[in-house]
């Protein structure tokens, strides 16, 4: 299973490279994306780590501490996603503002 884990993770680490490559992935969230890769690599590598991290947090289980992580994880990353959103949806109504004045005054002349 470990082993299955890690081949996993490769992947999903030489996929992030290459979208970095390409420019279809920014720099800094493919950075993000390769150091996820990386955290999973070592996990898959020594269970150890995830037992130990598990039981300083309280948590009795250990696979269930990398799903309490991928939730923590997923939801920072969709709050991010948002102000994201909410800053791109008010530069676009700035934009589409300016746009209709400069319409206007090419229209008057």
């Amino acid at each position: 299973m470990n082993l299955f884990c890690f081949m996993i993770s490769l992947f999903f680490l030489v996929i992030s490279i290459i979208f970095v490559r390409k420019r279809s992935l920014e720099f800094k969230w493919g950075l993000l994306w390769i150091l996820v890769s990386l955290i999973l690599m070592i996990f898959s590598i020594d269970s150890r780590i995830v037992e130990y991290l598990a039981k300083a947090t309280g948590i009795m289980y250990a696979p269930a501490f990398l799903f309490f992580m991928g939730i923590v994880f997923n939801l920072i990353m969709i709050f991010y996603l948002m102000i994201v959103i909410s800053s791109m949806q008010k530069k676009l109504t700035k934009l589409i503002q300016e746009n209709s004045i400069l319409k206007d005054r090419v229209e008057e002349r």
